[in-house]
């Protein structure tokens, strides 16, 4: 049996289990044991509509379904819970929608039944949507691209699609970032104890090269760190940890990186944060950045040796120079080939600014890879 059968059966039950199974029925029968219900989403929703932005649905589930759901999360003080909403799109059929789509079509809600008809117009506030397609969906309500931020838990239907095709902010939920964050707090001296052993391995080759025919032996620092990666996998529990495993993230994490701008436990920890707020992540050096000494590395003569063990071609700097010089200064050639000239080997402060890179300034935010060029991530939105 391959793994790739046991995925396929894996995914075949899961999906037995949504749309033919009990699942659902068992949910809406114990909405308090399944459902977690917080005082905060009526009060985040109207905020957000304070400010003058439309929110919306984008759901999965039937009408049905969405009503038991949505009724026990906001309904209350005599108000709908349809009235938090803007736009509300049933049967979506993620993350189909970002691509082709499907006919939108309006929903009867005395029924839950779709109306006969493919629906024309604009759409209107108060009023229930199925399928359609994210180019139908956009013109719609007038917003595209990077005007729009999509909030999800599904990293492949709801994070990826709507950041690679459409070009969305998007904003993922992560439950599991709790633990994660409690773990890494009480066991970050397992990880420093990881790093330690690695700077070890690194130092047991320094000083050789490609003349050297003894090897040192690294079987007990290897075995050390596999043992300090277990301790921190079992650490986090049986399957070990959603964004690691020992110093290495896991597939998961890498498109946590990229294709979420913003991620934390819940989208509610927005509240302490004014809506006009700049989220950036920390820089982050490339591994050939994090291991220059770059005070080491100033002078200019250093600087074209590297070019030139690199095949380049510099043609000179000034030093000072000593002896029979008429004008006290010689010129050191360190260029084999004379016809290579570098005029300046250290980039001109700019004078004025030439791009913004916090601002994506495309007109065309919905084709291509719809990458920003601007990744505007935090760990953990702080509550």
């Amino acid at each position: 049996m391959s793994y790739k059968s046991i995925f396929q059966d894996c995914r075949d039950a899961f999906d037995w289990v949504h749309l033919e199974g009990d699942l659902k029925k068992i949910t809406v029968e114990n909405l308090e044991m399944y459902v977690q219900k917080d005082g905060r989403l009526p009060i985040m929703l109207d905020r957000i509509r304070e400010h003058e932005k439309k929110t919306f649905l984008l759901t999965n589930s039937d009408y049905t379904y969405t009503k038991q759901i949505m009724s026990y999360l906001l309904d209350g003080n005599n108000r709908s819970w349809e009235t938090y909403f803007d736009f509300i799109v049933v049967d979506a059929k993620k993350p189909n929608f970002f691509s082709e789509g499907t006919i939108l079509r309006t929903i009867d809600k005395e029924t839950g039944a779709q109306k006969i008809g493919t629906f024309i117009g604009l759409m209107q506030e108060g009023h229930v949507y199925s399928g359609g397609s994210c180019d139908v969906f956009s013109e719609l309500i007038g917003a595209k691209g990077k005007d729009v931020l999509y909030i999800g838990d599904h990293i492949f239907g709801d994070i990826l699609k709507s950041k690679k095709i459409r070009g969305w902010r998007t904003f993922l939920v992560i439950p599991e970032l709790a633990q994660e964050l409690y773990v890494w707090t009480n066991k970050k001296t397992l990880y420093n104890r990881l790093q330690n052993l690695y700077a070890l391995l690194s130092d047991m080759f320094k000083n050789l090269d490609s003349t050297s025919l003894c090897m040192p032996d690294i079987s007990s620092v290897r075995e050390a760190i596999r043992e300090v990666t277990l301790e921190m996998d079992l650490s986090f529990g049986m399957l070990g940890s959603l964004f690691r495993s020992g110093s290495r993230q896991t597939f998961f994490a890498s498109q946590v990186m990229r294709y979420a701008d913003i991620y934390a436990v819940s989208f509610l920890n927005l509240l302490h944060y004014p809506f006009s707020y700049l989220f950036k992540s920390p820089s982050m050096l490339m591994p050939h950045e994090s291991t220059v000494e770059h005070d080491a590395a100033d002078s200019a003569a250093e600087f074209g040796e590297l070019v030139l063990r690199a095949g380049l071609g510099v043609k000179t700097v000034e030093e000072e120079g000593t002896g029979d010089q008429a004008n006290g200064t010689a010129r050191t050639s360190i260029a084999k080939n004379r016809d290579y000239h570098v005029p300046h080997l250290r980039a001109e402060t700019p004078r004025r600014v030439t791009h913004h890179h916090d601002e994506d300034d495309s007109d065309d935010d919905g084709c291509g890879d719809g990458l920003l060029r601007n990744k505007c991530r935090t760990a953990e939105v702080q509550s």
